[in-house]
């Protein structure tokens, strides 16, 4: 495997060691072009992410977010990624998306039928805001975390009329028929490819960054949901969606001859384009704020299945991160699909995502961490290892046992590595 300079087999060694203590104690690259080359320092390339994952479902309240804050901190949590954006909404005082719902509506109001949904216009205060100002308080940075893509999820479409479901209903997909995407389980989709669609998502990165204090931008669901879409139908197959992709490409085939492979990979092209179009508009002149998303768990599969071409990103210097998902119980797998990323891209660009609610001890977490950078990873998510706000967390006795010995056993694995890099800065 490829791995940093600074993790020598003797510090490999020492990670070994660390983790026992823990245990004991507790029972190919191209040159990135020069406007990201200027925006994020080689240093900070090499500096330890020792990142949590907080969802829109784990706060309601400013007490829940300076709880959060304080115990990612009482964790040795150096950079949280905070979601602000779920499904074309806001956690943060915005006049382009209506508030959140899992923000504004009374907890326990489950039933999707029930048009009558008890709903504040507000939470009253302004989440993100606090967030950073509690964030900052600990030193700790806080990133953006924004669902790209999803529109709406549940079988009852949103309270609120502003909602971009109500307003913007030719954003959505469409299939070859000219019948929308169903709701249901899934995420409701808009179209990627439209520009009047990746215009309002520039808007929304650039409406945050620009009043918000945030250290990242965070992109998540920035692929094509081929698995709530399925195969049979053609995604997007509305008229306009046709004619732009004929007059970029043109192939003005019929949709009975449409080759369906060079259709996908024009769809990857326009994911592509937003990506740098968030990169160049909405970042432009913030060249302090870090700039990433969260990808599949391999390089292939994500460009492939997802068209998701994030190797792309990484090696034209479009983002300064990424978070590979690999989120699995299974550390051959985990080491298989972070090699892949390695082996694509320039590894220090590359923070493994670690799933923890897949691992059933506190061992698989910690030995995941130390198959890639161990001082270089992100976790998924704040609810698996603290007690959260959100409704859905398993609240049985042996879940409340498993996370407080994640918490216990990360704790000292971050202790112990900060005291081996303070050692190893003091014998110079």
């Amino acid at each position: 495997m490829q791995i940093s300079v600074g993790v020598s087999l003797l510090v490999r060694m020492i990670l070994v060691i660390a983790v026992a203590f823990v245990f004991l104690g507790s029972g190919c690259v191209i040159e990135r072009n020069e406007r990201r080359a200027d925006r994020i320092e080689e240093a900070a390339l090499t500096e330890s992410v020792f990142g949590l994952w907080v969802t829109r479902w784990d706060y309601q309240t400013p007490d829940d977010i300076r709880e959060i804050v304080s115990k990612a901190a009482s964790l040795g949590i150096t950079d949280l990624y905070w979601q602000v954006r779920g499904q074309a909404d806001a956690y943060y005082q915005s006049e382009i998306e209506p508030w959140g719902e899992e923000l504004t509506r009374l907890r326990g109001q489950k039933n999707e039928n029930d048009q009558a949904r008890i709903r504040l216009p507000d939470p009253g205060f302004d989440p993100l805001e606090l967030a950073i100002e509690q964030a900052h308080a600990q030193g700790i940075r806080l990133h953006a975390w924004i669902n790209v893509m999803p529109l709406w999820r549940g079988i009852s479409p949103p309270i609120d009329e502003f909602h971009l479901f109500h307003r913007r209903p030719e954003w959505r997909l469409t299939d070859e028929t000219g019948t929308v995407q169903p709701l249901g389980t899934g995420y409701v989709v808009v179209n990627p490819v439209l520009d009047e669609v990746q215009d309002h998502i520039v808007n929304v990165v650039r409406d945050i960054v620009t009043r918000y204090d945030i250290d990242g931008v965070h992109l998540d669901y920035i692929r094509f949901l081929t698995d709530e879409l399925g195969k049979e139908k053609l995604y997007p197959g509305d008229a306009k969606s046709l004619s732009l992709y004929a007059r970029m490409v043109g192939d003005r085939a019929t949709v009975g001859h449409l080759n369906r492979t060079k259709y996908r990979a024009w769809i990857r092209d326009r994911i592509t384009t937003l990506v740098d179009r968030i990169g160049r508009e909405a970042l432009d002149g913030y060249p302090q704020i870090r700039y990433s998303a969260a990808v599949w768990r391999r390089p292939d599969l994500a460009r492939d299945q997802y068209l998701q071409d994030a190797q792309r990103w990484v090696n034209e210097g479009m983002v300064d991160e990424i978070m590979p998902m690999i989120y699995t119980d299974k550390d051959i797998q985990f080491e298989d699909d972070l090699k892949a990323w390695y082996a694509a891209v320039d590894h220090k660009r590359v923070l493994a995502g670690i799933g923890v609610y897949k691992h059933d001890s506190a061992g698989q977490t910690l030995s995941q961490a130390t198959l890639g950078h161990p001082r270089r990873f992100v976790l998924f998510a704040y609810s698996s290892m603290f007690e959260s706000a959100n409704p859905d967390q398993d609240k049985t006795p042996e879940a409340i046992r498993l996370r407080a010995m994640q918490r216990e056993a990360m704790t000292k694995f971050i202790e112990r590595l900060d005291q081996f890099a303070q050692m190893n800065r003091i014998g110079g």
